[in-house]
């Protein structure tokens, strides 16, 4: 059944379209095919509800325009070709069910999820409720778009004017329906507006919070950083620094004790202010005169992975200053698909100033540039240059470079990849393979680049949704689709049109992935920063009593 509006302005249930089931059907049975990442019951139903709704409406689209062209009369053709044609696409749904589930389970158990998926019936009936909901959601926005045109119609004079022709019906309703969309989205930034405003609470609490182990970091006395602006992951990161005899430990060499600077998005109203901030943080710590100076590029919600700093820390022998700059307060997913730009305005412009000034330095007394950035903030760190920009010119200032999990649309990630020399998308080979070096799995992070000293190195799990969702998965297959398909992703997986895109999308949000699969990546970190790196010191000993150490070493965040 659906909802539609008489002529007399009343709202009526009418029988659902024809061609609109049989799309639900498709919809229904594409849905169920695997994605990069399993799905739990919840996930399961929702994205088999979508596939349901989006096939509908789909479907009722082709069935009113051959109706439009061909001019039937009727809603239904014949009744037995209904039946029939209905059965033809149904049954076979019923019977693929049973056989997804199975694929699910297959998946869970190859990327050692728990164990979790609704049963037939369940889910069948569960996506059919939903795929209701979502119809009825549809053609209820269509419903009191009329409504709204109706009741604005009954204005003095306006009714008159409106109902003297046809043409005039069809603009004023369809002016209605573009203050209706323009109202949806202004709910829809008030409603972001409100997140915003509920994270950045979250951001400012300091409660259980102490600056005890600040050393000179920022924060601590003298800095130009007071410790409440420095965001609650800012505290959390400056307070929690390895000590020398932690760095020690792990690679049985003297080491110093490490710098962490950060500057929090309350520190200051523009981007270029926090930076001007982040300089001057540096030179109070005189990080000019230390071996290595990392451009740290933090994640939407101003998070540091622990595994991360304190890798390149032990890396580096603890003789390093790492510097970053908050530009949000909101979660990863959330930045990336709403407002990526800030990301990579803030990092763009703690790189390119960094850059400037160290330039500035005697070449033979200016410490070694690394540039270091996860999720969002390698998505940020990248918009420091243009898609274009070869590794070679990448690197003529910085020369180590690592990226974990860069999300799809990164300038360089999405370049290199489209201009790739050899190898699928998901492990190019960009320009002669001398300086960017991809770590798909552990495996491949061992061999070190020919090139001794430059290098950019990226970790880009094959099933990693972060990775691989982007806006032109709707309508066009990505490269990383084609055969063979990636260390991770089931051999069933296809792209659909809408279907993937709503599939990964939803793997954005689904979390939970155990260390190798989706966007975790704490079993890559140690060796992904070691090989970008590339210390001179350090072995396969060291990674390895790094690599075990790591989980020992993680403080609190979030």
């Amino acid at each position: 059944m659906a909802l539609r509006t008489g002529l007399n302005g009343k709202v009526m249930l009418t029988l659902p379209s024809y061609g609109g089931l049989i799309g639900a059907g498709i919809g229904y049975a594409a849905s169920l095919t695997p994605s990069l990442l399993p799905r739990g019951t919840f996930f399961m139903i929702l994205v088999a509800g979508l596939g349901m709704a989006a096939g509908y409406a789909i479907g009722s689209t082709v069935e009113w325009i051959s109706r439009s062209v061909v001019r039937f009369t009727a809603s239904y053709p014949d009744r037995k070709i209904v039946l029939v044609s209905l059965l033809a696409i149904w049954i076979p749904c019923a019977i693929l069910t049973p056989i997804a589930l199975g694929w699910q389970y297959d998946q869970q158990d190859a990327l050692n999820f728990t164990k979790g998926a609704p049963a037939t019936v369940a889910l069948f009936l569960g996506a059919a409720f939903l795929g209701l909901i979502f119809v009825c959601i549809g053609r209820g926005f269509r419903v009191v778009t009329r409504l709204l045109a109706r009741a604005i119609a009954l204005i003095p004079g306006l009714s008159t004017w409106v109902s003297a022709s046809p043409e005039r019906i069809r603009w004023f309703r369809s002016i209605v329906a573009a203050a209706w969309c323009v109202g949806s989205v202004a709910v829809f930034g008030g409603a972001f507006n409100a997140i915003t405003v509920s994270y950045d609470s979250i951001n400012a609490d300091s409660s259980g919070q102490n600056p005890v182990n600040l050393g000179i970091n920022s924060g601590s006395a003298g800095s130009n950083t007071d410790w409440e602006t420095l965001g609650r992951e800012g505290r959390f990161y400056v307070n929690n620094t390895m000590t020398s005899s932690e760095i020690t430990r792990i690679t049985g060499r003297p080491s110093s004790t490490p710098v962490r600077l950060y500057v929090g998005m309350q520190q200051a109203q523009t981007p270029e202010e926090r930076v001007e901030i982040a300089l001057a943080e540096l030179d109070r710590v005189d990080a000019w005169a230390r071996p290595h100076l990392v451009i740290y590029g933090v994640t939407g919600t101003g998070w540091v992975d622990p595994d991360a700093i304190n890798s390149i820390e032990a890396v580096t022998g603890g003789d390093v200053t790492t510097v970053t700059v908050q530009y949000s307060a909101v979660p990863s997913w959330i930045g990336f698909l709403i407002d990526p730009q800030t990301s990579m305005d803030q990092n763009s412009i703690l790189t390119k100033a960094v850059v400037n000034r160290w330039k500035s330095l005697p070449s033979d007394s200016r410490p070694e540039l690394i540039l270091f950035g996860e999720s969002l903030g390698s998505m940020g760190t990248q918009g420091a240059w243009q898609a274009g920009d070869q590794p070679e010119e990448v690197t003529q200032d910085i020369q180590k470079i690592v990226w974990i999990g860069p999300p799809a649309e990164s300038t360089l990630w999405k370049s290199w990849q489209a201009e790739r020399t050899s190898g699928p998308a998901w492990d190019p080979v960009v320009g002669d393979g001398s300086i960017v070096q991809v770590i798909v799995t552990p495996e491949t992070s061992g061999t070190a680049n020919p090139n001794q000293g430059t290098r950019i190195v990226f970790a880009a799990h094959a099933n990693d949704p972060v990775v691989y969702w982007s806006p032109s998965l709707l309508l066009s297959k990505p490269d990383w689709a084609d055969s063979p398909l990636g260390p991770g992703v089931m051999p069933q997986f296809r792209w659909i049109p809408i279907v993937t895109f709503l599939q990964v999308g939803l793997d954005l949000v689904a979390g939970g992935e155990p260390p190798e699969v989706g966007h975790n990546y704490s079993a890559q970190m140690a060796p992904a920063v070691a090989l970008g790196i590339d210390h001179p010191d350090w072995t396969s000993s060291d990674l390895e009593r790094l690599s075990a150490a790591l989980p020992n070493l993680r403080y609190e965040t979030g």
